[in-house]
């Protein structure tokens, strides 16, 4: 894939994942709906998607675009084109 999921996987896995015991996080996996990551994981994500990226996705997606690691990635890319 591209850049960006590879960032996205590699900050979810070391800082809001820790200790999760995944070994490797699919770009197409469920993030929230599974329970993997919780509100406060979503909001240091969000937190870097601002910080590396320049989108605030808070105020510009929706809910659907914070599903899995592609689905953010293509939040940023819509959101980076507009």
């Amino acid at each position: 894939m591209s850049q960006i999921e590879t960032e996205l996987q590699k900050y979810i896995m070391e800082e809001v994942l820790p200790d999760s015991g995944h070994a490797l996080l699919e770009y197409d996996e469920e993030l929230i709906d599974s329970g993997l990551v919780d509100s406060m994981g979503l909001l240091n994500i969000l937190g870097f998607v601002q910080q590396n990226f320049g989108v605030d996705l808070l105020s510009s997606g929706g809910p659907k675009d914070f599903k899995s690691i592609d689905s953010i990635a293509a939040a940023i890319r819509i959101a980076k084109s507009e």
